[in-house]
Order: C-alpha cells, then structure tokens, then sequence
C-alpha cells in the first residue's frame, strides 16, 4: 500500500447512470450537465461511468490542492489522453508523463523571456488590428472565426515569425478536424486507434498531415537561415539537454505544436465568448470602450500600456471564468492515494471541470453573473487558492498563461478602440459546444460598428469614465502568475 494511503476511507457516492453504459452517453450528449449533476447529487468528490471505466469527479479546492499539488507527482495525464493526442501533439509538454515534462519544462520555461512577451504584445496588436480593419462598418462576420484568424495571425507570427492569415482558414479547419477527431475518440464507448479508417480518424490524420506539412517547411526554412529571428520557435532551437545536445527535430516539432494548437483555440474561444458577453452586458461594454479610448486614443495597444489597461484584463478573465476553454481536464492516480478520507485507487482517472468550480457560489457570488470587476486586483487576491483555473494548477499548469492574458488583454483593449460587435437582432444565446475546449456552437454572427475610421466616431467624452492605473499584470514573463487566483 502507498505510503500516502491512511485509514479509515470513506465510500465515494455515485451519479447513477445506464445498464452496461454507465454515463457515456451523457457524456457524449451534454456533458456539463453530467458534471453539474454529479456534483449536486454527490458534492465535492463523486464518479460517473465513462466507456466502462469509473471517473472521479472532483469539485473544490481543498481537492484541487491535494491532488495537483499536495500529491501532484501521484497523478499522471490519462492513458486515454494520450493514446488520442499522441498522434498530434507526440511528447511535448501536454502528454509527456511527469519526469519527461519536469524535465522539458526546465528547459523550455527560462527562455520564455522578457523580450518575447514585448514582442507578443506588439505582434496581437498589429494582428488584431489587420483583422478588424478588413471589417465594413454594417458588415456581419462570425467573431469565432475571426478570432481563430487572430490568434492564429498572433501565434504564427511569435511561433514562426510568419504570416499566416493567408492561410488562417485552411489551418483553423485543420485544427478543428483535429479537436473533432480527438472528441471523437475521446468519448467514444469502444475507442478505437487512429489506424481504423472511420471518417473521423481520416479527418484528423489529414489534420495532422496538414499540420505536419505546414511545421516541417518552416523548420526546414529556420535550418538554412544565416540569421535566425527571436521567436518560440528559434528559442527550442537554442535550447541544450543536461549534457549540452540540442533538441532533435522530432521534440522541437512536438513542442512546436503543443504551443501552436493549444495556444490558438484556447485565446481563439474566449475571446470569442468575451465579445458575446460584453454585447450582453452594455455597461461593461461601455466602460471597456472608455479605457481603449482613455489610453489608445484608438492605436494599437503596445506593452508600456499594459498596466492603465486593467479592465480589459479584467474583462478577459472574468470570461474565462465563465467559459473556461480547457472546461475539463484529467489527471490518472499512478498509486491507491487518499484525498480528504476518500480513496483513489491505482488507475483510476480523475476529473477536474473549471466551468463547474467556476460556478460554485461559495467561491463566487451570484455566479452566473458576468462582473470583471470579481478580478479588480483586491478582490482577485481574496479569491480562494484554485477557485479560478483556466490554465490548471500545479506543476502542469499552462506554460502559455502569461501569453494568453497578454494576448487577450491586448486584443480586446485594440478592437474596443476601433470597433464595436453587436449580435443580430433576436440572436438566441449561444448554445455550448463542449469538445476538447468549450465553443459555440455553430459560430458567432456579429454586426461590425465601426469607431475609427473616415467616418467613424473617435475617442469620446466617455473616456472620463476610464479606471485608475493598476500595476502591470506581467512582471514574471513565462511563469505561473503570481497571486491566489488558483495559480500555484
């Protein structure tokens, strides 16, 4: 027995579910539904039936301490994440198991320095306002495309030092074969390998191929360069093992692409919920508008503005509260561990849903409602220690977090000074797409209103309603960020 086991234990309840089946087919149906009835049928710790395995479905803080961080070495990513992402994403940071990723993260994490997040912030600016100026005023564009644009035009650009907007839709669909590939499998009753030819393995091994292609052109191009230029790419280049080799091709392409996937869809999505919840919510809408003008004056956002731009930051957290884009993730007990008097056995997967922990009202009042005033600096720091992970916690959490808010910062408070997003007269609320990150379904149609421009209003009187300066939000460039918003 693991010497983390103690007695006595008590049973874990629960969630009732189908003969044979268990709970997959809610699963696959709606699952946050399934998860918010697990917890209010079994509280903080429960299982549901996935595919004929138990899975452990944990809902609070004090979980989330003990097993990401009390007993964080316990817990592995799940066999199943990886005989899924594997093909895609190989041994970079998000599938590599604990030892391999304390050991690539030791190498990786130091070079995402200072100037890299400068160039980050100056790169989403740029792109975010080449996207928007393409926008007529009048004209309607589906905000979830365009923010996969965006931040594909964004992470292009810092990963490669290219331009892909050219080719942003012929990716983006790459990519969402891939994630529809992935959820297939991931939720399917008998899983499969990606050998058996079933159209949605196809879709994806062409993703993956297109993706492939795509990286294996640019390296090749970064290999014959006399002078290579300082992005995320060219720093795996220059990162050396313990005993002084470089990285191989194979973990530089793997690293590449646990940077470029996740780090498009996740930003893509929320600010793709950002804008539907700002056009909900007028007041916030226009208080946000206030502060772009106040400080941009309608340019472009650049780094040394940061810190006066505190509720676009704000704004961009508080959606991410509500839909999280990672709403789920796993972790697998490598040893029988006792968690607060109940037992987790050797193998078994455990749960973990920010879109749920996000929702409790013992962490946040009045939950459902949109406030970003919850991440004003004073009431963010009172916030119960991992009551907010968008980005997980422990030593696994997102490597990309800092970029991500940076991006999400920046782009919001850029397109609030050149133009406004309203949904379409009688646009229903969008229904929840919860696949490998939580999308709308469907897309996002918007009506574009121009604020800059020969005929469009300026920076207004409304600026005298801006918020005061708050300190800058990123002084640990490639690091957790500090605080007790669950970020260890």
């Amino acid at each position: 027995m693991s010497p983390n086991v103690s007695t006595p234990v008590r049973p874990v309840p629960k969630v009732k579910g189908r003969p044979v089946i268990g709970n997959t087919w809610e699963f696959k149906k709606d699952r946050l539904e399934l998860f918010r009835r697990t917890f209010e049928s079994c509280g903080d710790i429960g299982t549901y039936r996935l595919a004929g395995q138990d899975c452990y479905f944990v809902n609070s803080v004090e979980m989330a301490h003990e097993i990401l961080i009390r007993n964080g070495s316990l817990f592995e990513k799940t066999d199943r994440f990886r005989a899924f992402a594997r093909p895609l994403l190989g041994d970079g940071l998000l599938t590599a198991p604990n030892e391999d990723h304390k050991r690539n993260r030791r190498l990786i994490q130091p070079r995402f320095r200072t100037a890299v997040i400068r160039n980050s912030a100056r790169t989403a600016a740029r792109v975010a306002a080449e996207v928007a100026g393409g926008w007529a005023d009048g004209e309607v564009v589906d905000v979830r495309r365009e923010m996969v644009r965006l931040v594909l035009g964004v992470v292009g650009h810092n990963l490669f030092s290219r331009d892909v907007l050219a080719e942003a839709d012929e990716l983006g669909n790459a990519l969402t074969d891939a994630i529809h590939g992935f959820d297939s499998q991931a939720s399917a009753l008998v899983p499969l390998t990606i050998e058996w030819p079933t159209p949605a393995n196809l879709r994806y091994r062409r993703a993956i191929e297109r993706l492939e292609g795509t990286f294996t052109a640019v390296l090749a191009e970064r290999r014959a360069m006399a002078e290579r230029p300082d992005d995320w790419l060219n720093l795996l280049m220059e990162c050396v093992t313990e005993d002084g080799a470089p990285l191989g091709d194979r973990q530089i392409r793997d690293e590449a692409l646990n940077m470029f996937m996740p780090g498009h869809e996740t930003t893509a999505t929320a600010l793709t919920w950002s804008f539907h919840l700002l056009d909900r919510h007028p007041r916030v809408y226009e208080r946000l508008l206030a502060e772009s003008d106040a400080v941009l004056g309608g340019r472009t956002a650049a780094l040394e503005d940061l810190e006066r731009l505190p509720y676009a930051l704000q704004v961009f957290k508080e959606a991410m509260r509500l839909y999280p884009p990672v709403y789920m993730f796993s972790r697998q007990a490598t040893a029988d561990v006792d968690v607060l008097g109940h037992r987790i056995p050797a193998g078994a997967c455990v749960i973990f849903s920010p879109y749920t922990l996000h929702r409790r009202a013992d962490y946040f009042e009045d939950p459902e409602r949109f406030d970003p005033d919850r991440f004003a600096p004073e009431r963010e720091a009172a916030l119960p220690r991992h009551a907010y992970m968008p980005f997980g916690a422990g030593h696994r959490v997102c490597i990309g977090n800092n970029h991500a808010l940076l991006g999400g910062q920046v782009a919001l408070a850029t397109l609030a000074g050149q133009v406004r997003l309203s949904a379409l007269p009688g646009t229903p609320e969008p229904v929840n797409e919860p696949m490998v990150t939580l999308r709308p379904r469907g897309g996002m149609p918007m009506r574009v209103t121009r604020r800059t421009g020969p005929d469009a209003p300026g920076p207004s009187s409304r600026a005298a309603t801006a918020p005061a300066p708050a300190r800058c939000p990123y002084p640990h460039a490639g690091t957790a960020p500090e605080g007790r918003a669950g970020h260890p």
